[in-house]
This record gives structure tokens, sequence and C-alpha cells, in this order.
């Protein structure tokens, strides 16, 4: 009987209780946290439950917060990970303590979900006051409206948010302090212009007190574009015949900071005793040759020379691809 009941013992299949109370420390001197996940969670991915906050010496509690989607890593002794933030797009821990407004005090930042972008981590974001931890609506806002936590930088005392959607359009946001509230003062949007060659920004700069925008195109080097042939001007301003992946040729003229001032992708034509590529745009002629542009204007006719130590590509290459949109005469 006593070796049936051993043996039963042995076919009998253990289960494991997950847990699901945790205790967190560690985060910062004044705090402690408590975890509870309720059951049928414990092994999600992401958990339903509570976290609180209690004052380490009196072990009040001073702050709930109830999510559906917890989520959180843990050591090798068990322990819930906290102060963990890899920017933009690593991990977040459930809690970090770090001085947000610059006072020299942490603050807190405490997971309530996931709602930043691309179902990502989003916190609530309580400041440090002698009163004791305050919630922040404005602080809170860039922990959840852009991607995960915010940047703090501290050489130049300011806040940065950056949020994106697919892989072409990114929003970047740069932050000052006012009263404790973060004030925007420069908002980059960049995007992938639907040509493909180059980049379209939209820069807003507060300047009085009102955010002044300026859009301008970038022609991005990064960009997956063949440059056939190219010069630049002593003022530093740059020609570039460039072919896209469908065999197109496309003009395009930037100024010394490599912002887009004039594009053109129509039909070009070729002159074959001249050696010249010429298109018009807005009643302006413009010629090209390998060594300069020649603007022909109803009134009068401007050549521009490049500077021979700045060509970039082969000029004859032009009639050697078989462009779609060149005419050759």
């Amino acid at each position: 009987m006593k070796t049936l009941f051993l043996l039963l013992l042995t076919t009998i299949p253990l289960f494991t209780v997950a847990q699901t109370d945790y205790s967190i420390t560690g985060f910062s001197d004044k705090y402690i946290g408590k975890l509870h996940i309720e059951k049928g969670y414990e092994d999600e991915i992401f958990k339903k439950g509570t976290i609180s906050i209690l004052d380490s010496k009196t072990n009040e509690t001073v702050i709930n917060i109830t999510s559906d989607e917890f989520t959180f890593d843990l050591d090798t002794n068990n322990n819930i990970q906290t102060n963990v933030l890899e920017l933009p797009y690593g991990k977040q821990s459930i809690i970090i303590a770090q001085d947000f407004n610059f006072d020299g005090i942490e603050d807190l930042a405490i997971m309530d979900g996931q709602n930043s972008c691309y179902h990502g981590p989003s916190f609530k974001i309580y400041l440090q006051k002698n009163s004791g931890l305050v919630y922040s609506p404005d602080f809170t806002r860039l922990a959840q409206e852009y991607c995960g936590m915010f940047q703090v930088d501290y050489d130049t005392k300011t806040l940065h948010t950056m949020t994106k959607s697919g892989c072409c359009w990114h929003k970047y946001s740069d932050y000052e302090l006012k009263n404790d509230i973060p004030i925007a003062y420069k908002i980059l949007v960049e995007s992938l212009n639907i040509n493909g060659i180059f980049i379209d920004y939209t820069e807003s700069n507060r300047i009085n007190n009102e955010m002044v925008e300026e859009s301008y195109s970038i022609l991005d080097a990064d960009l997956d574009v063949k440059i056939i042939f190219a010069f630049s001007f002593k003022n530093g301003k740059r020609m570039n015949l460039i072919q896209t992946p469908n065999s197109q040729l496309f003009y395009v003229f930037t100024d010394s900071d490599s912002k887009v001032e004039l594009t053109y992708s129509d039909d070009f034509i070729y002159n074959t005793s001249e050696n010249t590529l010429s298109f018009t745009y807005k009643s302006t002629e413009y010629k090209i040759s390998s060594n300069k542009i020649t603007l022909k204007t109803p009134t009068r006719t401007i050549n521009m020379d490049a500077n021979p130590t700045t060509k970039e590509g082969d000029f004859s290459n032009l009639l050697r691809l078989d462009f779609q949109n060149i005419i050759i005469k």
C-alpha cells in the first residue's frame, strides 16, 4: 500500500502557483511599491492589477493606480526591475524615479498601461513637493501622447519627446519649463516626400511666445537615390541631376544648407549638338551643361558657373541611361 501511494505521488503532475503580489524596493529612499496582479493574469504579457506607492517610514499608501496592461521584468532575484529607461524604443520599467523638473529632487513616473504610440508603455508623473508626491497632468501628457517616456536633458534643462507613424513620419518636440509646466519651444515634423528623393520638414519655433512655422525639404544623402551629375557654386548652392528607381530624371537645386529651392521632373530636352540638358519652368528656361547653368527669362540671361572642384558624376551618362523623361534632339 505504501509503495502504491509513493507511485501515485510520482505520477501526479505538479503545478506551481504563479505569483500575484510583489514588493518593489530600491527605486527610492522615501517610497516602496506593492504590485498586485489579479488571478488569471499572472502569465499574461499584459497583466491586470493595481500598483501602490507607500511611504517607506509610515507604510501609508500615497498612490494607487489600476491598469489592465501592466508589464514588468524580474531580475535574477525575482524582484521587479525599476529605474530602467532605454530611449526611444528600449525597455521602460514599471517605476522610474528621476528628477523631471530640475529641482534636484527625485520624482516618480508610474506605469498606468500601454497608452503611448504603437501600444507602448505610458506613465503618470508625480512631482515631489514639500507636501509629498503631487500628480502633474502636464508632465503626464508627455508620457502619454508620444512614444513612451520623455527624455530629460540636465545640461540644457529641457525635455524631449518623440512620436512616429510607420517608417517615414516622425515628430520631435523640445520643451522648457515655466513654473513646472513643460512649454514646447521647438517642434520638428519630418516625413519622406512622395517622390522618395527628399525629406519634408515642418519646423515650429517659439518666438515672442508664439510658434512660428517654416516648411522646407532636404535632399537626404542617406536616401536610395543615384546622383548622375552634380556641381556646386561659390555661394554653396548646388545643382543635382538624380535618377530615381523608376528611371525618371529629377533636377534638384539646393541652397547652402541642402534645402530644396527648386525641383523639376517633367520632360527634359537633351541637345546633342550643344551637349546641354534643358527644361522650362515658369517662363524661365534652364540650360545645363557640364560646367554651368544658363537661365533665360523674358528679359535677361544669367550664367551660373560651376565650381569645377565640386563636380560629381558624369554628365555624358544622361545619354547612356534610358531615362523616360528625356527627349533627345
